[in-house]
């Protein structure tokens, strides 16, 4: 039931002279007696007998008085709740914290209106990423399953893409990166994100550390990571405002799906067919006309899109030219000998990048512990590195090319072995 504000009353006077009292009190959402009781009272003038009871911080007015003085210039003043506890611990208070926050209401200055900018970015400039989570129909999972949904909207165009996952880990986040980027036709030179923690390892905005995997990957990408300030949603406003039209229109409770791709494919149609019928408030255009104009604007995709990885961890390089990860120990190339390297575990694979630059791969969580390319250790000598003892002949005879890819050779005889090293003519 509604509750009736001291402008009810006065239109229910004016409505009363043409409709019944049933009526109006129908229209507030109130019971006819209570309309009826309010009525009465305001023709008569009644006052409330509590507004005439003594507030229960009155004892304490001198302090809170002070406390609300000290307040006004600060430009982080302190939080009722504080003066609250203080009340209550120093001096006795047993009171209620909302008598506290009342009695300051009532004699604080109203705050001033606190506008925001509208701003509105260049083309190719941003991008804002973030994600949602609904429930969806997909007979392959059972049924209703709760579905991610990445949603990256260009801020210029408002030209949006949505990549469907069942997680939202580190893999699926570069993951759906990746595919975002190959929809909208390029990379913008900034991605204003959320502070989750596959972005920022902590704090957030100008401050925020960001997680050392996703800043790699933005490296590699060649954009810039642009966090936003903490409890401000409408600081990536326009992938807010996708998220809603996702979550109320693309996708609906009568939508069956048969498996994760078939969910994929009616997404991208339906956002294709209504980013013709939306209009981009900068360009005048629809969102489909200005994201074409858009695209000229972003930097092209890279030769080959980055493998997606869940950890990367810097390591220097032994003596003996390999790096620990994950329980095993992998082989790089010579040159790297005693400089760091950073290893990323992706998907399937563990990539090691020095200077930006991949430098080698190998399977990842193999029963091998020792993966060693022999390939690493080839070389020669120059003004700046000495290259490793090249193999023998008997060497070449014995050693395995790639540690973790043993082949099953025929046995050779010991004469084989003697020829190789010269023993026997």
């Amino acid at each position: 039931m509604a509750k009736l504000k001291e402008h009810h009353i006065m239109c229910a006077e004016e409505l009363a002279n043409h409709k019944s009292i049933r009526d109006i009190a129908s229209t507030f959402g109130v019971d006819e007696s209570t309309l009826r009781y309010r009525l009465e009272r305001h023709r008569t003038g009644a006052v409330d007998g509590r507004s005439l009871q003594e507030e229960a911080c009155a004892p304490f007015r001198p302090l809170v008085l002070e406390w609300i003085q000290e307040q006004e210039g600060q430009e982080r003043p302190e939080s009722v709740q504080a003066l609250y506890e203080r009340l209550c611990a120093d001096h006795g208070y047993t009171g209620s914290y909302m008598s506290v926050y009342r009695f300051v209401k009532r004699r604080r200055k109203a705050p001033f209106p606190a506008p925001f900018r509208r701003v509105e970015t260049k083309p190719g400039a941003q991008a804002q990423a973030d994600w949602l989570q609904k429930k969806i129909y997909i007979h392959e999972l059972g049924g209703e399953t709760k579905i991610s949904a990445f949603i990256m909207t260009l801020s210029h165009s408002r030209m949006w893409s949505v990549v469907w996952s069942r997680s939202e880990n580190m893999l699926t986040w570069l993951a759906c990166h990746n595919r975002a980027f190959e929809f909208l036709g390029g990379v913008p030179s900034t991605v204003r994100i959320d502070n989750l923690k596959t972005g920022v390892a902590w704090g957030c905005g100008a401050w925020a550390k960001l997680n050392e995997g996703y800043a790699s990957y933005a490296r590699q990408m060649d954009f810039a990571i642009d966090p936003h300030r903490v409890k401000t949603p409408r600081d990536k406003g326009k992938a807010e405002r996708r998220v809603q039209d996702v979550k109320t229109l693309q996708v609906t409770e009568k939508d069956r799906f048969e498996d994760m791709e078939d969910l994929q494919e009616t997404s991208t149609l339906r956002i294709l067919a209504r980013s013709r019928k939306l209009l981009c408030p900068v360009t005048g255009k629809s969102i489909y006309d200005s994201w074409d104009l858009e695209k000229q604007h972003l930097k092209p995709l890279p030769f080959s899109l980055p493998e997606p990885f869940d950890v990367q961890v810097s390591r220097e390089v032994s003596r003996d030219c390999l790096v620990s990860f994950e329980g095993r120990r992998y082989s790089v190339p010579y040159r790297w000998a005693k400089r760091t390297v950073q290893v990323r575990g992706c998907t399937d694979t563990v990539e090691i990048w020095g200077e930006g630059k991949l430098l080698c791969t190998f399977p990842r969580k193999t029963d091998c512990r020792l993966l060693i390319d022999q390939g690493h250790y080839e070389g020669t000598d120059s003004d700046t590195e000495k290259a490793p003892v090249p193999l023998g002949k008997i060497g070449r005879e014995i050693v395995i090319p790639r540690s973790w890819e043993i082949e099953d050779a025929p046995r050779r005889s010991i004469d084989r072995y003697a020829e190789a090293v010269g023993t026997r003519s």
